[in-house]
This record gives C-alpha cells, sequence and structure tokens, in this order.
C-alpha cells in the first residue's frame, strides 16, 4: 500500500502527520457535511446531493483499491430550509441519505422546526406531538440520528426516541469506528419555542466524554465527534495555525476540553463557516452551509498496533459539476469537469432515483387549487405599506376574533410576493414556508402604541403589516414624534389610559413576533411558552383563502385614501435622533 500522505498531498489535503508506508496502514475518509438545510438541488452551479454522490463514487473508488473505507456523517440542521425538503417535512433527504450511505446524522436545532407529523395536505394535527416530525424522520432513516446530550426534562434522560441514540459503534476496513453526536449549548434557543419546550441541552464536553469512553470500552480503535456546534476560521493551509479563526470557537472549546487522545475526529457544525484544523490533537473539519461543500479527514489506521498514527486534514471541497480556473464552480464554456481522487466527477444518478417518490409527492401537493384567482401580483414590500403583510394581518384577524393583527412582513416573515393568476397551495407556501405558530393575547391600548412608536423608532417601515387598527406618523418641527392609533373605523384607542386600566385589546401575531423585539415591552408577552396546540399561521392564512374564494388584488389590502400605515413627514430623521 502506498503512503497515505504524499497522495493526499497531491489533492489538496493538509497534513498533521505521515501514516508509515506499510501495508499495515489503512485509511479510513471521514467525510463531513453540515447545515444542508434542505438544499438538495444545486445553487448556483454549487452542491446538490446527485453531485455529491459522483464525489463520494470517486472516493470509495479510490479506498476500494487500497483497501480502506469510506465513512460519512452529517452534523445536523439537515431538512429545514428548502422547498422541496420542508413540504416533505425532511424524507427527500433522508431517502437522499441513505443511498449517499451515511453512517450517521446529528440532530441539530432546526430538525424541530416541522413541529407535529403532517397529515394530508401537509396541516399539522391540532394538538399533535410536537416532536412528531423529527421522530418520523428518524424511524424512516436507515441509519442513526445521534444526540447524546438532548435531555428530555421530564425524565431527566436522554430523549427516548426510535432510532434516535447517543453514539453508534460500526465496523469498518477491519476497525471498530464510535461515532458520537451533540448539538450547541445554545442550540434550542434557535428555533421554533413551542417544539422544543420540556427539552435542554447537557454541556458538551461531560456528554461527549462520557460517551466516547463508553465506546472505547466496547472497543472503538477510532471515535469520531459529530457535532451541531462549531467554529470559524478563513485559512486552512496549515492546520495547526489557528491565527485565523474565532478564538472563542465553541468546538475548539470542547476539543481543549476533552481527555488527549478520547477522541479522533469532530465534524462540526451550526455556525456556516469553514473550519480545518487541529486542536489538542483533534481533527476537526466543517464545511460551511446549503450543501456547498463538504469536509473531509483521513485517518491512518495500524491494523498491527490497533492504533490510530496519524490523520489528514482536507480544507472545505466545494461541491462543483465544473471547476473554474481559479478553483470555484461554474458551468460556463471553458470551465473543466470537475475532478476528484483523479476521476472525473458525474452526479450519480441513483441519488436522484431515491429521491424521486418524495418529491412525486410534493409536485401533486405544490399543483393544489385553493379556491382563488388573484387579479393582481400581491407584493411583500411597498413604501409604507405592505399588501401581502396586510392580506395575512387581516386573515390573522378575522380567523381569531382578534381586535387587531399584526403581521411581520421582512426577516422571518414573507419569502416572495404572490404571482397574478389562480392561487395554489404551492405559492402560498413559498410566501411562507415555515410552522410557526398564531397566537394571541390580551393587552392595552397604551402597550399597543408603543410597540408600534418603538418600531417607527427603530425605522423599520414597512415591517410590520396591520389588520384592526390605524398608525399616524408625524414629526413635529420640535423633533417631537408623533404616533397616533386608531382603530380601522377612526375611532380612537384609549392610549392615555395606564396599564391595568379598563380598555383591553386582544392582538394576533406570529409566535416569534411575540416572543421577540416587538413586544419586549410587554408584560403578557414575557416568558409566554406558546401552546402546543395554537394554529400554524400558514393554515391559518390557507383556510382564511379557502373560505374568502373569488378574486382578490392587492388594492384591497393597501388603499391610498384609507392607510394604515400614514407617514405625514417623510422625513423622520429629527425625530428619530431623539
Amino acid at each position: 500500500m502506498r503512503s497515505v500522505a504524499p497522495l493526499l498531498l497531491a489533492l489538496g489535503a493538509s497534513a498533521t502527520a505521515v501514516a508509515a508506508p506499510t501495508p499495515d496502514v489503512v485509511t479510513l475518509s471521514i467525510v463531513a457535511t453540515t447545515d444542508l438545510h434542505g438544499n438538495i438541488a444545486p445553487r448556483n452551479d454549487q452542491g446538490g446531493l446527485a453531485m455529491f454522490g459522483g464525489y463520494l463514487k470517486n472516493l470509495r473508488a479510490a479506498r476500494a483499491a487500497d483497501g480502506g473505507a469510506v465513512l460519512v456523517v452529517d452534523s445536523g440542521d439537515t431538512f429545514q430550509g428548502g422547498i422541496d425538503s420542508d413540504l416533505s417535512e425532511g424524507a427527500v433527504v433522508i431517502d437522499a441519505y441513505a443511498a449517499l450511505g451515511y453512517a450517521a446524522a446529528v440532530i441539530g436545532n432546526h430538525e424541530f422546526d416541522f413541529g407535529a407529523a403532517d397529515g394530508p395536505g401537509a396541516r399539522q394535527q391540532r394538538g399533535g406531538d410536537p416532536r412528531g416530525a423529527i421522530q418520523a424522520r428518524a424511524a424512516q432513516a436507515s441509519f442513526p440520528l445521534l444526540a447524546a446530550n438532548l435531555i428530555d426534562e421530564t425524565t431527566g434522560e436522554r430523549v427516548a426516541w426510535r432510532n434516535v441514540r447517543a453514539s453508534t459503534l460500526v465496523t469498518t476496513a477491519g476497525v471498530k469506528v464510535g461515532i458520537v453526536g451533540v448539538m450547541a449549548s445554545d442550540a434550542l434557543r434557535a428555533t421554533l419555542r413551542a417544539n422544543v419546550h420540556g427539552l435542554r441541552v447537557a454541556p458538551l464536553a461531560a456528554a461527549v466524554a462520557a460517551e466516547a469512553t463508553k465506546l472505547r470500552s466496547e472497543g472503538a480503535e477510532v471515535v469520531i465527534v459529530g457535532a451541531h456546534a462549531g467554529g470559524a476560521c478563513g485559512e486552512f493551509g496549515k492546520p495547526t495555525d489557528l491565527s485565523s479563526c474565532d478564538p472563542s470557537s465553541e468546538i475548539f472549546a470542547l476539543a481543549q476540553d476533552l481527555p488527549r487522545g478520547l477522541v479522533d475526529v469532530i465534524a462540526a457544525g451550526h455556525t456556516h463557516q469553514g473550519v480545518a484544523h487541529e486542536v489538542a490533537g483533534v481533527a476537526i473539519v466543517q464545511a460551511y452551509a446549503l450543501g456547498r461543500a463538504f469536509g473531509r479527514v483521513d485517518v491512518a489506521f495500524d491494523r498491527r498496533a490497533r492504533r490510530v498514527v496519524g490523520h489528514e486534514i482536507f480544507a472545505p471541497r466545494d461541491i462543483c459539476a465544473a471547476a473554474t480556473a481559479t478553483g470555484g464552480c461554474g458551468a460556463q464554456s471553458g470551465d473543466a469537469t470537475a475532478v476528484y481522487e483523479q476521476r472525473v466527477v458525474a452526479a450519480d444518478p441513483a441519488i436522484d432515483a431515491a429521491m424521486a417518490p418524495a418529491l412525486a409527492r410534493v409536485r401533486a401537493l405544490q399543483a393544489t387549487p385553493l379556491g382563488v384567482v388573484l387579479d393582481t401580483p400581491i407584493g411583500r414590500s411597498g413604501a409604507a405599506e405592505s399588501p401581502l403583510g396586510n392580506l395575512f394581518a387581516d386573515a390573522e384577524r378575522e380567523r381569531t376574533g382578534a381586535d387587531v393583527a399584526i403581521n411581520n412582513n421582512v426577516r422571518g416573515g414573507l419569502r416572495t410576493d404572490l404571482a397574478e393568476g389562480a392561487l395554489t397551495f404551492g405559492a402560498l407556501y413559498d410566501v411562507f414556508p415555515f410552522d410557526n405558530r398564531l397566537v394571541t393575547l390580551t393587552i392595552t391600548g397604551a402597550e399597543l402604541r408603543a410597540l408600534l412608536a418603538d418600531e417607527v423608532r427603530r425605522d423599520r417601515r414597512g415591517a410590520l403589516g396591520l389588520s384592526g387598527v390605524r398608525v399616524r406618523v408625524s414629526c413635529s418641527p420640535a423633533g417631537e414624534l408623533g404616533v397616533e392609533v386608531t382603530r380601522q373605523n377612526g375611532a380612537p384607542l384609549d392610549v392615555d389610559k395606564p396599564l391595568g386600566a379598563d380598555e383591553q385589546i386582544v392582538v394576533a401575531a406570529m409566535d416569534s413576533l411575540v416572543l421577540g423585539q416587538v413586544f419586549a415591552a410587554v408584560p403578557a408577552a414575557g416568558g409566554n411558552n406558546i401552546p402546543a396546540d395554537a394554529p400554524v399561521l400558514r393554515e391559518v392564512v390557507e383556510d382564511w383563502l379557502r373560505a374568502r374564494g373569488g378574486h382578490l388584488a392587492a388594492n384591497e389590502f393597501v388603499q391610498a385614501e384609507r392607510p394604515r400605515w400614514q407617514y405625514v413627514d417623510d422625513d423622520l430623521t429629527a425625530c428619530l435622533k431623539r
């Protein structure tokens, strides 16, 4: 067998140790992906699971030729993000990962975004298990999902779900390899609160150390940690040079906190950055996000001594069908066909075939008509108001019976416009592919005025859709900001009464708004654990559209003569400085 290091250096690896040139040394190629976020197809000539399959085929052929093996692991946030994956609640990705031959995948925070498992029409059963979707994906998978530090607060133990484990032990090329899975300490803060209520994350280092020690006692000769926790580095030329890296990286702290030699490789994630470095003797790789690249560590294992004798760390490798002259991805005339492991890379048709059944179900769902025709496009942006944002707010208010509805139009809100013509479920889903829930709470008129005024002071014009009230914004010559709030019929709100006064206003809003900065000063929103049976916002809007039927146009939701947001003075600079 040839020495591992010279070949890898020729292919662009960074060497931290050189395997002895002996037939006893076998190469285990650890391939790591992370934060796919449902991006199963190429984006801008980069990525795509079928093309990734081509890279794996070439690498497996190389390892088959020298007696080694390939292990593929994923570090979480795998399903949520791409429309096809969202509408299948990750089923299409599970099918693809099975065909790609993954050994294990870690559960990340966004694996919980789907909540309860969908029924017909991509609708959740009210009161369903808020972890139903992730449990369905775990049960579907032919490989284990890993979560060593995810604790059920009811039992105080790790979650006990089918095919979800703390670790797994596999044998490949005659070597026993243990794989542990963990998530970042703050991971559950970055998902829908209703879906993770009652769960907590245990400290990473203690969880990894305990599980890795257990694996070693069971015969593991190599230990890999898949971690939905990460770092960030800018240069990959020398693995031991951390000068381009964020020194506060959680994943570096984990490596430093572990007993020396307990863990060999960490496949990191969560931060959407790149890492290809060695910390405290541990090889750490992380390959950005959205399926654009993969990480790789080649572990040299001496089968006679039964120990790791070296490793080679590769910089994140972009997934390309064609490579530009500068090494990036491209598909223009003159670009070279991608080559990996001295073989041309071709997309693996078996991966597309594996995804086809789930994609067929998605396409049928997208084509479902909602019984509404749009006579004009309904856009999500405008000078001061969003027609689409106001449509959502109208639907929220009318379906809940609230006095007022507030909708987030921008970041974390509406994703695209509605085009003219017959409206389909797919078009609505493209606008709002999230499973955020709609909640109602009772506040005072003074609190409502205060939160709307705060939006103005933060210069977030057009950020909120409104229904049930009208807001008039002015700026006096003396620099005094005026925010007048009236009911939709023009009647004034009792905004001058103190908190706890007679007038109470029921407000409907998306959970992330209620729990975020918009409602930060409203005591009724503080500590609100969103009920598991609160309706999904998209389903509320879908029901409103189906019930309304007929024709809709943008001028029904933004009217020049009756604006919901009226800026008397276009320039508020003098008032916003105060």
